[in-house]
């Protein structure tokens, strides 16, 4: 009944978010980064014509786009268009999709012009970024002429930027590993391979042991990372970076909120746990004890478990997306998912050379408070450093 309730709880986050939120959000920036009011934008043009240049001469624009965007095809349209009447500029565009040189480029404008999140299509020109396919067809025209204007006039002038396309933010190697092992010795996480375990030892076999344990293990690997797989490709192909960040850091939030709660007032059923309606199919599974049955079970652990241990997931995924390029992004997947799965090996070593697995869960019990106490504060601190990034670019 908690979990239900806690999935109708985050299906009502998604639903508010996404009627508030979708890709292309129209967004002004100017070079330092700071939000302009976009019916102020001529204003601010008036009051200051070093927003026409700087970073960029004039009559360069520089496109993002993700050809799987629709926004982003719209925003095309119109810069074929209007190229046609304005003949002088010269635009540069980046498809981002599966395009590693071009994220690389994308990652290192975003440095240029001190933004932390940007989403497609967003176009840069002078020293201004209009994001969001509505913003670029209200301003860029306006911008053009502008910078024309001035031109014809001697008061506009340009100084070459000095900056590398190869630089890239970085998110520390230590940071996803530490929390993909945090992740893993959530106790939603090993539970199950230890129950497995103690069936196992009836069989009195240490290779039956190991092999039904890697079986099982490689399955938890295999759901997970082809999860955050899809995940992140639906995050790229959709240019939905800021609004799946929002919602993950939401999801983060209130997962931490509740392992908490969990942890200073402990009940015989956690909020966020294996749905106990499943419990009764995954005993079956543990006392068949044959590999595909070790497997299968692997992959329903991943499906189940992922309200109890997915927060921290979301979050690393929501951070890949908005600071690593695509051939990165996937390395940190891959990093993050090994790690997760290094406490379960742990645990399938330490019994293989005679810990007996009842010791395992007995201390597993008597820690899980504080387990969930730790990783609940971890999660708050994610979503913290997610939602406040994000929404200050809103």
């Amino acid at each position: 009944m908690h979990t239900i309730k806690m999935v109708n709880v985050i299906g009502l986050i998604l639903l508010l978010f996404s009627s508030l939120v979708v890709p292309g959000t129209a967004t002004v920036y100017s070079a330092s980064g700071t939000s302009i009011l976009s019916d102020q934008l001529s204003v601010y043009l008036d009051d200051d014509s070093s927003l026409l240049t700087g970073n960029l001469p004039p009559k360069e624009v520089i496109f993002f786009t993700n050809s799987r965007c629709e926004a982003c095809h719209e925003a095309d349209e119109f810069l074929n268009k209007i190229s046609g009447s304005h003949p002088e500029i010269n635009i540069r565009i980046y498809d981002l999709f599966n395009n590693t040189a071009n994220r690389t480029i994308f990652l290192s404008y975003k440095q240029l012009y001190h933004l932390d999140y940007l989403s497609t299509p967003s176009v840069m020109i002078g020293n201004l970024t209009l994001e969001g396919n509505r913003d670029i067809q209200n301003h860029l025209e306006e911008i053009l002429t502008r910078q024309q204007e001035k031109i014809h006039s001697g008061g506009l002038e340009f100084i070459l930027p000095s900056f590398s396309l190869s630089d890239k933010d970085e998110i520390p190697l230590s940071l996803i590993i530490g929390a993909g092992i945090l992740d893993g010795i959530n106790p939603c996480a090993f539970a199950v391979l230890i129950i497995m375990l103690i069936n196992l030892m009836a069989l009195k076999s240490r290779r039956a042991i190991l092999v039904t344990g890697l079986i099982y293990t490689s399955a938890v690997f295999v759901f997970y990372f082809l999860s955050g797989l899809g995940i992140f490709s639906v995050i790229q192909t959709t240019g939905s970076a800021i609004l799946f960040s929002i919602i993950a850091g939401s999801i983060a939030l209130i997962a931490g909120l509740l392992m908490i709660k969990d942890a200073l007032i402990p009940t015989d059923h956690p909020v966020l746990a294996i749905p106990e309606s499943q419990a009764g199919r995954i005993n079956k599974i543990i006392n068949v004890a044959t590999l595909p049955a070790a497997f299968l079970l692997g992959i329903m652990v991943g499906m189940f478990e992922l309200p109890c241990t997915g927060g921290i997931y979301l979050s690393i995924i929501s951070m890949i997306s908005l600071h690593v390029d695509l051939f990165h992004s996937l390395v940190y997947l891959l990093v993050y998912n090994i790690a997760f799965i290094i406490p379960l090996l742990v645990i399938l070593i330490l019994v293989l050379f005679g810990l007996p697995p009842e010791r395992v869960n007995e201390w597993r019990i008597e820690q899980r408070r504080a387990l969930r106490g730790v990783i609940g504060i971890v999660l708050i601190l994610f979503a913290v450093y997610i939602l406040f990034g994000v929404l200050g670019r809103l």
